[in-house]
């Protein structure tokens, strides 16, 4: 059966607990149950999967590690200066392009979810011969 592939940073844990953003932590414990039914293959870097495997025993998940297929294309994003993000950032995207993802989901407005990022992800998906992905929060994947 095909599913859905969906990429989560390492915002999505951070939301499951954060006492001070209620709406935050109701949008992501429902990402969670949705990313639980069997139409989605959840993907998350391998450090992401290492420093909460204590909450990913909850998902089936697959991770990408930190391979130099990741480095090179996170090279060739640095390297069309469209954005200017931190070097995990880039490298998350790249895994994300390179396994074949249909969403990237985070609440990371400033580096992830915002105009620039998504513009240089679907430049990087054209030229790189990618399946465009669709980078969103958790409220906009669960609506």
């Amino acid at each position: 059966m095909w599913k859905y592939k969906v990429f989560i940073d390492d915002t999505i844990p951070k939301y499951l607990v954060a006492p001070n953003k209620p709406d935050y932590i109701t949008d992501t414990h429902c990402l969670w149950s949705k990313l639980q039914s069997d139409i989605y293959e959840v993907v998350v870097s391998e450090t992401l999967a290492c420093t909460h495997n204590d909450i990913f025993k909850q998902l089936e998940f697959c991770s990408v590690p930190v391979s130099s297929d990741v480095l090179d294309l996170t090279g060739r994003i640095s390297d069309l200066g469209i954005v200017d993000r931190p070097n995990v950032v880039m490298q998350d995207m790249a895994a994300a392009l390179l396994s074949g993802c249909d969403f990237f989901v985070s609440w990371d407005y400033e580096n992830i979810v915002n105009v620039k990022t998504i513009r240089t992800a679907k430049i990087i998906a054209m030229l790189e011969g990618f399946k465009d992905i669709v980078i969103c929060t958790p409220t906009m994947f669960i609506m």
